[in-house]
């Protein structure tokens, strides 16, 4: 089978070296057994070609989601997004939900919709020698909608990692102003790994967003602290609090890993 993987985001060739999701995992898993071509940037398959699959991640907002009529494949995408900002999902065979809480908002609107999202469990692996000197961990670049200011009066049993987008200037000062322990850049994902390692508790009180993160943190054997209107990301943690399976790992183990992951974006692709 001849898939087309397309991130189309103008910043992805420079993320990829240091971007070891779940998602990633899973297409590298899927391209041992099918053929897979990746699409970076804003770069985008010819639609001339013969593909039998082209799977998107982003939104249906993505100038790349209008160009979507332009192939005559099955055609899935992996969503980004809040469950109330969907439209024209109707043009996807396959859409591929990162929690249930969007699963949920899909299949209300008709779309045919798979839960698919996961982190790679071959790689965020705690290890229990490291010393825990990290009180708490927040991996997230600073912006208004991931909130740094909120946890800012934790000073120096913080430390929050990330880039600075240009709106993001009042959450670094704030923390700046409190004390908080602050790396600012992109690092290479074996730094992430280890800040996990040594963190006692991730904390993530972003508005939205940041699923990976709490993700990574459950894989660390970690349960995150998440606000409750953080509606998808804070799921997992009620998904886990449901099924009772402790320690977190096994959790996601069972229902998050990159594996998993792979199997449920196969459902789709294989029609």
């Amino acid at each position: 089978m001849k898939i087309a993987f397309v991130f189309y985001w103008s910043r992805a060739s420079e993320i990829l070296p240091n971007w070891r999701d779940g998602l990633r995992a899973a297409i590298e898993l899927i391209g041992k057994d099918h053929q897979v071509e990746w699409f970076l940037d804003e770069k985008v398959p010819d639609p001339k070609e013969k593909w039998d699959f082209i799977l998107f991640w982003g939104d249906s907002y993505c100038p790349f989601f209008d160009k979507l009529g332009y192939y005559s494949c099955r055609k899935g995408i992996c969503l980004s997004t809040l469950p109330d900002n969907y439209h024209n999902l109707e043009k996807i065979d396959v859409v591929y939900c990162e929690s249930q809480v969007v699963y949920e908002a899909v299949r209300q609107r008709g779309v045919h919709a798979i839960k698919a999202f996961g982190t790679d469990t071959d790689f965020f692996i705690p290890d229990e020698t490291v010393k825990k000197d990290i009180e708490f961990f927040y991996p997230a670049t600073f912006s208004p909608w991931k909130r740094q200011s909120t946890i800012a009066y934790l000073g120096n049993k913080l430390l929050c990692v990330g880039t600075v987008q240009p709106d993001g200037n009042y959450e670094l000062e704030e923390c700046q102003k409190n004390g908080v322990q602050i790396e600012i850049g992109y690092f290479p994902v074996e730094k992430i790994r280890q800040y996990y390692r040594r963190a006692k508790h991730v904390i993530i009180p972003a508005v939205h967003g940041s699923e990976r993160t709490a993700l990574e943190a459950m894989s660390m054997n970690i349960i995150p602290i998440i606000t409750s209107e953080n509606r998808k990301t804070f799921s997992y943690v009620e998904e886990l609090c449901r099924e009772l399976i402790f320690p977190p790992r096994e959790f996601i183990l069972k229902n998050y890993s990159h594996k998993v992951y792979a199997q449920n974006l196969l459902k789709g692709i294989n029609g």
